[in-house]
């Protein structure tokens, strides 16, 4: 079949959301699959795959790097709907596919899907067409898009982008102020200029007893841990809370649903350029001891990225017996 794919080139992906169930088996293997090659690309599913790290994140992980998206939503599956979702907030081309077209939510109707009614030979014919048809668009997207890669390190730990890592960074040490800063790389590790970023918000749970907050100065830190002094400064009544509002279902996808609007915004970057803010926090009272999740989420004005550490801090009223060091420059 002529599907004016060029075949030197690497062959396009298409990750497939489906339930995993063995009603399924043969509509994936002899309809998507099947389609698939029919248009020189390959057609791969999460239980096929061998990998390390959690299953969400693998399944992020697969959504980025998918030239398309092939999602069935037959039975409303909550698990498939959600990933979904996340792959709309992506940007990715996603063919729906149902087997009643009850099961395409009112607000996706408009977009592309394909009633099948059970039939393999049907989902087959009619999935040719628009995989083709998607694969080119995705080129078309490729070609005219800037490839944005950021790296972040939060006081001196490398924070690995979500999906790219099957561990978390902790981010580890101690104060004897309630409230402080810690300082925050941001580096354009692309061959383009990298466009500005308008928006970073920070993500934790409700039981994070660290807050971020505003109009605090940033203090010394050592190498190995952060080591924070007094540094509330000019503040009639203390730091002030960044307020905090409900992240959306697809952004609080790992549980860390409490969101903050970081006072953060970043000029386009040219390539390899680094970029230093600080990120204020404060210290609920009464609380010694933080030992929570948080994730940082960079937005420009095309794509999102996001990065999750761990924080292990422990506050001591007492002035520690390791001397702070003086505030260092960064490079």
């Amino acid at each position: 079949m002529n599907n004016g794919i060029d075949s030197t080139k690497p062959k396009p992906f298409i990750f497939v959301l489906m339930p995993f169930e063995s009603k399924f088996d043969d509509i994936y293997k002899f309809g998507i699959k099947d389609a698939a090659n029919e248009v020189g690309a390959y057609a791969d599913r999460l239980d096929e795959q061998i990998f390390t790290e959690g299953m969400l994140d693998r399944i992020f992980n697969q959504i980025s790097k998918a030239d398309v998206v092939i999602a069935d939503m037959t039975g409303r599956n909550p698990n498939v709907f959600y990933e979904v979702g996340y792959a709309h907030a992506l940007g990715k081309i996603v063919l729906l596919l149902t087997q009643s077209s009850e099961d395409i939510p009112f607000d996706l109707k408009h977009r592309q899907h394909t009633v099948y009614k059970g039939s393999i030979n049907t989902l087959k014919s009619e999935l040719i067409p628009k995989l083709e048809w998607a694969i080119r668009e995705s080129r078309k997207k490729k070609e005219h898009s800037i490839i944005e890669r950021f790296s972040i390190r939060i006081f001196h730990t490398s924070i690995p982008k979500v999906g790219f890592s099957d561990e978390i960074s902790v981010v580890s040490g101690y104060t004897n102020s309630r409230s402080f800063s810690l300082p925050l790389q941001i580096r354009n590790d692309s061959s383009e200029i990298a466009p500005s970023i308008s928006h970073v918000y920070l993500f934790c749970d409700d039981d994070a007893k660290l807050i971020p907050c505003k109009y605090v100065e940033s203090s010394g830190w050592s190498t190995d841990s952060f080591v924070v002094t007094s540094s509330v400064v000019g503040l009639m009544s203390g730091p002030l809370e960044v307020e905090k509002f409900t992240a959306n279902p697809i952004d609080g996808y790992d549980g860390l649903t409490n969101q903050f609007r970081l006072p953060i915004s970043i000029p386009e970057l040219p390539p390899g350029a680094v970029e230093v803010n600080y990120i204020h926090f404060k210290l609920h009272e009464n609380e010694t001891v933080v030992q929570s999740e948080y994730r940082i989420r960079l937005h420009t004005s095309t794509q999102y990225h996001d990065y999750k550490f761990r924080v292990d801090f422990r506050y001591e009223k007492e002035e520690s017996t390791q001397k702070p060091v003086s505030k260092q420059k960064d490079s």
